[in-house]
């Protein structure tokens, strides 16, 4: 966890499950994993929380509310989190975890110190929520430098030892089917007895959420979470399988159940420029292509270069939620498909994450419409 991460989508959905969980009586104890801000843009898309009746903020209007009045903070940290409640009676432990300076015998002497504070200030909880940048690794270990961004599966032991139970944030990334599906259940070879579950959050890029869970607090925390995802919060959130065979491979065009699609809210141009001067990089969903013919460039209206030779506006997008296995066929050609047949044009633009499809705002709500009675999942509209 970053303080620069703070209102981002991905934060929204996961105070969500935090605090569904804490309604149901579970005592939570969440270490941040907190690491310094890297200047990067990661973190910065928070303008769902500007958007007038926005169909978000029904999912948690409390939640909502208080992440309004953090995430625009020049100097935001989690510390304004935890003095909101933003997860009643938590408790919380908000160390920086610095080690990478290090020499790699101190580091492990001082991530040893570090995760020990972090085990006394999260006592007489049920459930310790860990929030690393990375997620959970195996490769590595705390002398390895730039190992403060994952946990360790020792440290999910030794707090599973002390009678609680953990959830750890983790993402797929680009790992195939076959590897992600390994990867979620890896942990049992620490603690066989353990019990699994785990929700996708499908809101920016994907991301999961594993329980690792005493065989007799199973049965709760699965009533819980499928009473969530029955919730308000159940257009983003979905179950992950927890049983290690890959549900799907490869990944049909025709299986539109696994396809979740989310809208975007910027109005989008498509234009072609003198050259790239002028065009902030930086800033979200700008997409630059350069042939031996042109200069081409995707972007927000509001971000249009002076130079710009040539423009169509008038675009609205949405792209496939989560990361893409480079894997994966069939995906754009079952989406393009469905919209060829009602006459609706489509611009694809191709990510190392995944796929964003622009569509004209004048035929924007029927190709919505045609895509929902095709059976696809589309959050972050209503129509």
């Amino acid at each position: 966890m970053k303080n620069q991460y703070i209102g981002d989508i991905g934060d929204y959905g996961k105070y969500g499950l935090l605090r569904f969980l804490a309604s149901q009586g579970i005592r939570i104890g969440v270490n941040w994993y907190l690491t310094e801000d890297d200047g990067s843009t990661d973190g910065r898309f928070t303008n769902y929380l500007k958007v007038k009746n926005t169909p978000d903020r029904k999912c948690d209007p409390e939640l909502f509310n208080r992440l309004s009045k953090i995430a625009f903070r020049r100097k935001k940290s989690v510390q304004m989190l935890e003095d909101t409640e933003i997860i009643p009676e938590a408790k919380f432990y908000n160390e920086y975890l610095r080690s990478s300076a290090l020499e790699p015998v101190e580091r492990k002497e001082y991530r040893q110190l570090w995760f020990d504070n972090s085990m006394f200030l999260t006592q007489h909880t049920d459930l310790i929520f860990a929030d690393p940048d990375n997620g959970i690794s195996y490769q590595i270990d705390a002398k390895t430098k730039n190992s403060e961004k994952f946990i360790l599966p020792d440290e999910v032991l030794r707090y599973y030892e002390t009678g609680v139970n953990v959830v750890y944030y983790c993402h797929k990334g680009r790992r195939k089917a076959e590897d992600w599906e390994r990867e979620k259940i890896r942990i049992k070879e620490k603690l066989p007895e353990a019990k699994l579950l785990a929700v996708t959050f499908h809101r920016g890029t994907q991301r999961s959420y594993i329980f690792v869970l005493h065989p007799e607090d199973y049965p709760r925390y699965k009533q819980i979470l499928t009473d969530f995802l029955e919730s308000s919060w159940k257009n983003m959130f979905t179950w992950e399988n927890t049983d290690g065979i890959p549900t799907l491979l490869p990944y049909p065009a025709e299986n539109k159940a696994m396809v979740t699609l989310e809208f975007l809210e910027e109005a989008f141009t498509v234009c072609k420029v003198k050259d790239y001067y002028g065009v902030d990089l930086e800033q979200p969903f700008v997409f630059t292509g350069t042939t031996d013919q042109e200069k081409s460039l995707v972007c927000p209206i509001h971000l249009i270069p002076e130079n710009t030779t040539d423009r169509e506006d008038g675009w609205k997008a949405f792209r496939v939620s989560g990361e893409l296995d480079f894997s994966l066929i069939g995906i754009l050609a079952g989406i393009t498909k469905v919209l060829a047949v009602k006459q609706i044009g489509v611009f694809v633009i191709s990510t190392y994450n995944t796929d964003y499809m622009l569509v004209k705002e004048a035929v924007f709500e029927k190709a919505i419409l045609a895509l929902k009675e095709a059976g696809y999942k589309i959050v972050g509209i209503t129509i």
